[in-house]
């Protein structure tokens, strides 16, 4: 079963125990094990969805993952790879559809499945961003040889996630007038 190396999150939190009531085979406890392992993976879809996938990794100082897959759902295999470097990498997964078209365009994703590494912004200059992505040349994409070429890119320390900042209201907003009390005298 699948463990992550460090505690996450509150450690005072009871232990959830969950009952397992299908047949006692190996395909199905692995089919449970695998849905109910964490995901930490953002489902970018359209353009829309890549600037908010943007905008969280430089709001956090993370470098950026993309994984362009012809698989619909998230395989077990990117589930532990999103918990294992949860924090330290924003993983973003893309599925081939029409809303992603302009994306897979703009990357140059010719072949499926591919991943892509971003570093953290450090600056404004889009055009050194577009310089500076690399590639997974590896032919396969077993857990270990993923593991070691996204560890070479995290941040060696997990961040804390920042909130979004709130925009301050309009102070021309108007309150509603107050209602005047009535006196009546009998």
């Amino acid at each position: 079963m699948f463990k992550p190396k460090k505690k996450q999150g509150n450690t005072d939190k009871a232990k959830v125990v969950l009952d397992y009531n299908q047949e006692r085979k190996a395909k199905d406890m692995k089919r449970f094990v695998d849905y109910q392992m964490p995901e930490f993976v953002e489902h970018v879809n359209g353009d829309k969805g890549l600037e908010v996938f943007e905008e969280k990794a430089v709001r956090n100082g993370l470098p950026q993952v993309l994984l362009f897959t012809s698989k619909s759902g998230t395989s077990p295999l990117t589930k532990y790879l999103s918990t294992e470097f949860r924090r330290r990498i924003l993983l973003g997964q893309i599925e081939p559809s029409k809303p992603n078209q302009s994306i897979i365009d703009k990357y140059e994703i010719k072949e499926f499945p591919a991943l892509l590494v971003i570093p953290p912004i450090t600056g404004d200059d889009d055009e050194e961003q577009n310089a500076e992505i690399i590639r997974y040349d590896g032919t396969s994409f077993s857990r270990n040889k993923l593991h070691m070429f996204l560890s070479t890119h995290a941040l060696k320390t997990s961040v804390q996630a920042k909130k979004k900042t709130e925009e301050p209201k309009k102070e021309t907003e108007q309150k509603p007038p107050e209602k005047e009390k009535v006196r009546t005298e009998l």
